[in-house]
């Protein structure tokens, strides 16, 4: 939270290393996935996305749902930063997908604002916007504040690339504000 993402790094690395000892595997594949969300952080891409690779089948023979959905959504991410924006919905909508079932929505939100911005990358507007107002409606829905404002940040960036100044700036202050 504080994005002192080395001393993160740090503190997982000692986690990882004792919990390879221990054989709690939920522990050991959640600690991989939270070290990969650091280096997503701090864009070293390859690095999160072999933390990522370590933990989704250690979920997946856990049969742990919830560890699934947020492999498949953060390796999406990856992909989605690094332009392989197939691969990148593929995953993110699996992800999605199980995390409705579980009722999850933070992720789902999160998750939605990067559906945004590839459409908004492939020139789809429409698209890109749907994306965006579902993850406003859900984040306002369950109060997940730091979403809310998210979102407002990718509405402004739509409404901005395509001339609606007024909104833009509205929709900003709004985000500002969260």
């Amino acid at each position: 939270i504080m994005e002192s993402y080395n001393n993160a790094i740090n503190f997982y690395d000692k986690s990882i290393e004792i919990l390879r000892v221990t054989g709690d595997s939920i522990s050991l594949a959640s600690a991989l996935l939270n070290a990969g969300d650091c280096y997503y952080n701090m864009g070293e891409y390859e690095q999160a996305l072999k933390c990522f690779e370590e933990a989704g089948p250690i979920f997946q023979a856990l049969n742990y749902q919830a560890g699934m959905a947020y492999y498949l959504g953060n390796v999406g991410m990856i992909y989605a930063t690094q332009g392989t924006d197939s691969l990148a919905k593929e995953y993110i909508y699996e992800a999605i997908d199980i995390l409705e079932e579980l009722g999850d929505y933070y992720p789902i939100s999160v998750y939605l604002t990067i559906m945004s911005d590839i459409y908004l990358k492939q020139n789809e507007f429409d698209v890109a916007l749907s994306y965006t107002q579902r993850s406003l409606r859900l984040a306002k829905e369950y109060g997940l504040k730091d979403q809310i404002g998210d979102a407002y940040l990718q509405l402004s960036k739509l409404y901005e690339q395509s001339g609606s100044q007024q909104e833009a700036f509205d929709t900003y202050k709004k985000h500002i504000l969260y």
